[in-house]
């Protein structure tokens, strides 16, 4: 079978136009391209493990704590968010973390749990952007897991109780978030 003639465009090299070969392909890419924005936004927290909330983490300090801790310290509720240093999105929506703690701080605790850093690269970028919440690390990717993440960043949202109520899976802006704290969590 003689293939016709080569057109280059791009670097990419074209064989042929239309056919049912080309519209498989367009539907596949089309597929391909939609499942991973599906995942984002996911709100499946039937997905957590039972025990996240008694997971120990390391502060930045040296010390460890639980989720579960930190809620029975004051009662107040978490938004916990895993990011990483080489995460675009991650960085992107911290200063949104941020504005809402400095906002909320009295009725919502909020944690970032760097989660594949070395804590001197991750404390200077979180130093670089002003971030005062409570930071801390999760190297062994327990939380990660517990969470159901696939990719990053996740966001948490854990009530009063200690239970997780929402995961979030995917970059959240100031009025996600906000509405979000809003919606799932019962502040003091």
């Amino acid at each position: 079978m003689r293939l016709p003639p080569c057109r280059y465009r791009r670097g990419i090299v074209l064989r042929s136009r239309g056919g049912p070969g080309a519209a498989l392909l367009t539907v596949c890419l089309a597929l391909a391209a939609a499942l991973p924005v599906a995942g984002c936004g996911s709100d499946d927290a039937s997905m957590v493990h039972d025990d996240v909330a008694t997971l120990p983490f390391e502060r930045w300090d040296g010390t460890s704590t639980t989720l579960a801790d930190l809620v029975a310290t004051d009662g107040r509720p978490l938004v916990v968010n895993l990011w990483a240093t080489w995460c675009t999105p991650c960085l992107e929506e911290m200063p949104h973390l941020q504005a809402a703690h400095e906002a909320r701080g009295h009725e919502v605790r909020f944690v970032g749990l760097n989660v594949s850093d070395s804590p001197t690269r991750a404390a200077a970028r979180a130093d670089e952007m002003g971030i005062t919440y409570l930071l801390g690390r999760d190297p062994d990717g327990d939380f990660s897991e517990a969470l159901g993440a696939v990719g990053l960043p996740v966001t948490a949202f854990v009530d009063r109780s200690g239970d997780v109520v929402h995961v979030h899976h995917g970059p959240l802006d100031a009025e996600s978030l906000s509405t979000t704290i809003a919606d799932r969590l019962t502040l003091p």
